[in-house]
């Protein structure tokens, strides 16, 4: 088990940002969502090593639905 994070930036449109807090609200311990700069649409996600690569399909799938990018 893993005790550090990984942090990733996402640029999102501002109107999206609730939406993908709730999405990750919903399943739960993939990763924390922290909005850095509402009016920018930056995001930040604090994610637990072991929930990596189901945070990566999780973002791989809202990319079809809305416009996001990982700085």
């Amino acid at each position: 088990m893993h005790t550090d994070s990984i942090q990733w930036r996402l640029e999102v449109d501002k109107k999206d940002i609730a939406y993908i807090v709730s999405i990750f609200d919903a399943y739960e311990n993939l990763a924390v969502v922290r909005t850095l700069d509402q009016s920018k649409g930056l995001i930040e996600l604090m994610i637990s090593p072991d929930y990596l690569e189901d945070t990566r399909k999780l973002l791989d799938g809202l990319s079809k639905e809305i416009s996001l990018r990982i700085l």
